[in-house]
């Protein structure tokens, strides 16, 4: 049961003044028609039922916004819960490639590190000059102390440190570069 125009109006009217039985009359009319849509987008029922549920919370909560000058009230709410549905395949699409990553660097670092060694840093990446700088800095050495532990000037120990960093960030920004979406 669809309103025509003029209940429609009343109907937006009785929305924005807050009136849950204006939204019980909206939820009944527009529903199945918003369910469907969800579910062609998802290819998924219960989840369809779900986005739903927040496309209508999404619609409660932003009523307001709707302006009858703008178009049908069909239209916003098929728009609001388009890109609810939108939302929900792109949270699912960056879940499966950051599944495939987990998956890919736990297999590499299945592979990498002895059965001996409970865990693997990783600063073992870098050469040992700037590996050992950059883990006792994280420890909670000062610089100072580490310059006097390894008998180093003050200058290369923070060289090192800055140079250590940059080298992890390259190696990040590559690794993640393989697996940045299309």
């Amino acid at each position: 049961m669809k309103p025509n125009l003029l209940n429609e109006a009343q109907l937006i009217f009785d929305l924005q003044a807050g009136n849950a039985s204006a939204f019980t009359t909206l939820y009944d009319a527009y529903s199945p028609a918003l369910f469907g849509v969800l579910l062609r987008l998802v290819k998924d029922h219960p989840q369809a039922e779900d986005l739903l549920q927040d496309a209508f919370i999404k619609i409660w909560t932003n009523i307001h916004r709707y302006d009858a000058q703008q178009g049908r009230l069909f239209t916003w709410l098929l728009t609001v819960t388009r890109n609810v549905g939108m939302d929900a395949l792109r949270a699912r699409k960056m879940q499966i490639i950051s599944e495939a990553y987990t998956h890919d660097r736990a297999d590499e670092s299945a592979q990498s590190v002895p059965d001996t060694m409970p865990h693997q840093s990783i600063f073992t990446i870098l050469s040992p000059k700037y590996s050992q700088v950059l883990e006792l800095t994280y420890q909670g050495y000062t610089k100072e102390a580490i310059a006097d532990h390894f008998d180093l000037p003050l200058g290369t120990v923070k060289t090192r440190f800055r140079k250590g960093l940059r080298l992890l960030k390259d190696v990040f920004a590559q690794d993640i570069c393989q697996y940045h979406m299309v």
